[in-house]
């Protein structure tokens, strides 16, 4: 009988990473794909796959989220989360004993995922462990400290001490750091949250800024300012968003 496997990431590259990997298995079919969170529990729940491979950052709702919601499911799906945490925040998972693959990954960690998530759909998940594990796991979140970035058809990691300034440009972000800017495939919002605060400020709908990366800033018109970068780009600064951040005013 074969087993019915979801894949849900925001990325394509990934999806057709995962895809490929479990061509491999004649035993394997692949019932449905998403691309962001919503999607995902639509398609899980027309198709009712017995395994998803859960992308933790997806925009309109992220991965936990989903596994929140499958918590009330009856009979809900082995999960195998996928991520791009480092090392730190993985922690998390290991200690909840839920798998993941953290990326990049080989095939030999995949193969590893696979094999345990078969033997996982053999009995129920407990419903209130599992709920209190995804609570643990919102909990020990920590800001990441580099990006995953598509860049024709392979992806590698931006420090995020590198980056420069982020800008919404349609379904995705520009991603500017000294050498460029790479586009990837997400929502200024969900990669507000992933910034430490400490580092980075929200100044415009538009643009999320490394404040180490500030050269100047200006006192504009009717209480906005204007940021100029250390790379010489110049932003709006709204005062709706310096109301936010009266700190880098001091």
């Amino acid at each position: 009988m074969s087993l019915a496997v979801m894949i849900a990431d925001d990325e394509a590259p990934a999806r057709r990473k995962l895809a490929r990997f479990l061509g491999e298995h004649d035993d394997v079919k692949i019932v449905a794909e998403a691309s962001n969170g919503i999607d995902a529990l639509d398609l899980i729940a027309i198709t009712k796959p017995q395994v998803v491979f859960l992308d933790i950052h997806m925009p309109d709702l992220d991965g936990l989220g989903v596994a929140e919601a499958l918590v009330r499911a009856e009979e809900p799906p082995s999960i195998v989360f996928v991520t791009a945490f480092d090392q730190y925040a993985v922690k998390a998972f290991e200690v909840s004993a839920l798998d993941y693959l953290l990326k990049p990954y080989d095939k030999e960690r995949f193969e590893n995922a696979l094999e345990r998530a078969r033997r996982a759909t053999e009995q129920l998940p407990d419903a209130a462990q599992l709920a209190d594990t995804l609570a643990h796991i919102r909990n020990e979140q920590q800001y990441v400290r580099r990006l995953l970035v598509p860049n024709e058809g392979r992806s590698f990691f931006i420090a995020t001490r590198e980056i420069v300034r982020l800008e919404s440009d349609g379904n995705s972000v520009l991603v500017h750091t000294a050498h460029g800017a790479r586009a990837l495939r997400a929502t200024l919002e969900s990669l507000e949250s992933r910034l430490d605060p400490a580092l980075f400020a929200r100044v415009h709908r538009s643009h999320l800024v490394n404040i180490d990366e500030i050269a100047e800033i200006h006192p504009w018109f009717h209480g906005d300012y204007k940021i100029t970068m250390r790379d010489g780009a110049e932003i709006g600064w709204s005062r709706r968003y310096a109301a936010k951040r009266t700190d880098l005013l001091k």
